[in-house]
This record gives structure tokens, sequence and C-alpha cells, in this order.
């Protein structure tokens, strides 16, 4: 079943995630030709779950919710009892799509009942009122004009979005980015939304660069996300993209110079990436160089991309030995996957990274 969304309703800043669970219960029980309702909290608890074995404190979720629905107007009681069980008017709550030209239209979004149902069973810690409330905000932000053709010349509209995350997490009261993160991690993990993340930056009208935001919709538009996604890399962008890896390699290059030069020093991790960088530049520069002379070359070009390391010799666990006694310089690697080696074309002398683009002028968007 679908369940149409005020998307005022759920992204209202003066109710919290339990009023806007409670408002999605009453929307899934509503039709058009009923005012008045009986409603009873194990009812809207099945609603959202399919299930009535729930905890009390969910429970009494759901009836703050439905009280703050109640206080703030959004419906109104005929007759309550003591056990929480009512006779409400709900009619305030319907979607009308054929308002005249004196009422704002009503935006919407529609989500369906399993999705609704799948996210509220979710085996996880997590706030579940808030990541369903999450989830339809960051689908009240697909992009209805946004259309992709594939290759047969069908055409595809209302499956993706590219708002920032800051701005997604802004309309349900999410202004960190810890917690969106794992909300996104727990939706993609569960195969309820698909997330293409970009790997380039866009260089603005100002020439500075930025992330380009991430693309992102229902897991079941997979395909139609990543074909929108590299066709908006590969045909639109054109000149003003630049590789994020490559990016990301001069950004490290130009923080070791510092280092040397100006005798900057930086936190544990980040030097840590930066002797990762430097040591995996120098071996791969060292390899280059050998296989040069092997063919009867100089290989002076790879030589004197080769820069020296003693200036980590002062940090004592950039060489911490591990248990089976070989170096751990292979730390945080979550964030260091340069692939490939960087071919000659990518790879720079310290005095070519002193006239690019420093860090601070990359504007970071969305990661």
């Amino acid at each position: 079943m679908d369940v149409f969304l005020d998307s005022k309703i759920i992204s209202d800043k003066e109710l919290s995630s339990n009023a806007v669970v409670a408002y999605t219960a009453l929307r899934m029980i509503q039709n058009l030709n009923t005012n008045k309702y009986y409603v009873n909290i194990k009812l809207l608890a099945f609603q959202l779950t399919d299930d009535i074995t729930l905890s009390r404190k969910y429970v009494e979720r759901l009836s703050d919710g439905l009280n703050e629905l109640i206080v703030n107007k959004y419906i109104e009681v005929i007759t309550n009892k003591a056990d929480k069980d009512y006779i409400l008017d709900i009619s305030n709550l319907i979607i009308d799509n054929n308002s005249d030209g004196s009422k704002d239209k009503t935006f919407f979004v529609v989500i369906d009942s399993d999705e609704i149902h799948k996210i509220m069973n979710l085996d996880s810690r997590l706030d579940k009122f808030s990541v369903l409330r999450y989830f339809m905000c960051m689908l009240s932000t697909v992009n209805y004009s946004a259309t992709y053709y594939d290759v047969m010349g069908k055409e595809y509209i209302n499956f993706v979005g590219f708002m920032t995350n800051d701005y997604i997490g802004s309309l349900c009261g999410v202004t960190s980015y810890t917690t969106y993160d794992k909300y996104n991690h727990l939706l993609e993990e569960n195969e309820m939304i698909y997330i293409y993340r970009h790997s380039i930056l866009i260089r603005d009208e100002k020439g500075q660069l930025k992330n380009l935001p991430n693309h992102y919709g229902r897991y079941k538009d997979k395909g139609l996300i990543i074909g929108y996604s590299v066709n908006r890399e590969n045909f639109e962008l054109g000149e003003d993209i630049v590789d994020k890896k490559a990016n990301e390699s001069r950004s490290l290059m130009q923080k070791y110079y510092c280092m040397v030069k100006y005798g900057t020093e930086y936190p544990e991790k980040e030097t840590k990436r930066i002797h990762k960088y430097v040591h995996y530049r120098n071996q791969q520069n060292e390899k280059k160089y050998e296989q040069a002379v092997e063919k009867g070359y100089s290989g002076e070009e790879f030589l004197e991309k080769i820069v020296p390391e003693d200036i980590f010799q002062k940090y004592d666990y950039l060489f911490e030995k591990s248990s089976s006694g070989c170096e751990n310089i292979n730390t945080d690697s979550a964030d260091d996957n340069w692939g490939e080696p960087v071919s000659m074309e990518h790879d720079f002398t310290v005095e070519e990274i002193l006239d690019m683009p420093t860090e601070g002028e990359v504007q970071m968007n969305l990661p």
C-alpha cells in the first residue's frame, strides 16, 4: 500500500520524530470518505510494524507522538478514555491535490507500507523513529524533473536526488554528520537506499574545488541512479571535474612539504596518512626507476620524484612493531585507498605541487 505523506509535516521542526511516526500511522489508516476514527496505540503500532508485540517504551513514544499532534492541532479529539482509546477527527491530514489557485499546492512523498514495516522492524540500536523520518525526508528531496534514458530510449523520472546530507538532515533535525552517516549506512546495508558516491571534485565559477554531492534514491532504482550519475560526470561536467584521488594525493604531498620546509605539525592520524602516502609514492618511483634501468634508460625522471623520509623518524608511533614483528605503517587505511600506482602524468615533484590549489581552497560540500 502506498502511503502519501505531507512533506511539510514530516519536516516540521516543531514536531518530534515520535509525532511524525504517529502521523504516518494515522495516514496508513485514513481514507477520503471518513473523518472520525476509533484509534488506540496498538492499532497504530500494528500499522507501523505489522506486529503488536512491542516494548512499553515503544508504545509510550507512539502515545507521546499522538498527543503532540493533538496539541499542535493537526488532529482533534472527539472522545478519549484513560486506557488510551480515542475517537479522533483526522480530516486535517487529508492531502488535497485538487486545491484551487487560491491555495498552496501540497507537496507530498509516497512511501510503501512495506518500507515502513521494514524500517520499524530493523535489528539495530539506532532510533528507528528517527531513521524512518530521515528516510522519508530523504525521499522527499528526490528531484521530479531529473531525467534518464536507458539504451532502449525509455525515459525515467522521479528516482534520484542530489541534495546535501546537511540539507536532508536539516529537514528532520539531524545536525550531526556522525548521526546521518550511521543512518545512511543502516539504510544502505538493508537495501532501502542506494547512494552513488562520486570520485571526482568539481571546480566552481571561482575556480575553487568542491565535492560533487552524492546521488541517491531507493535501492530498487540503483541501476538508474548509477546511469544518471555516470552520465552527469561524463557528459555534463566536462573540464570542470578533477579526480578526487589525485587531488587527495596532491594534498598529502603539500602537507609533507610543509613539514619539511616549515616544521608544520599535524595530528597523529593525519601524520600517519602523510607518511603512508610518501612511503608508497617513493616505493613506486623506485620500482619505476629500476624498470627503466633494466630497459637501458637512465630513469632520472623517477629519481627526481623520490623524496627524503627522515622527517618522519621522530614519530615513534609510525614504526611500532606489530605482534608479527613487522612495521605497522598501514593504519587508518579506510580513507587511504589510492587504487593503482599513480601514473607519471599525475605524479608531481614537490615544486610542482606548490603551484597547485592548497587544501584550504577545496570547499568540502558533502562526504
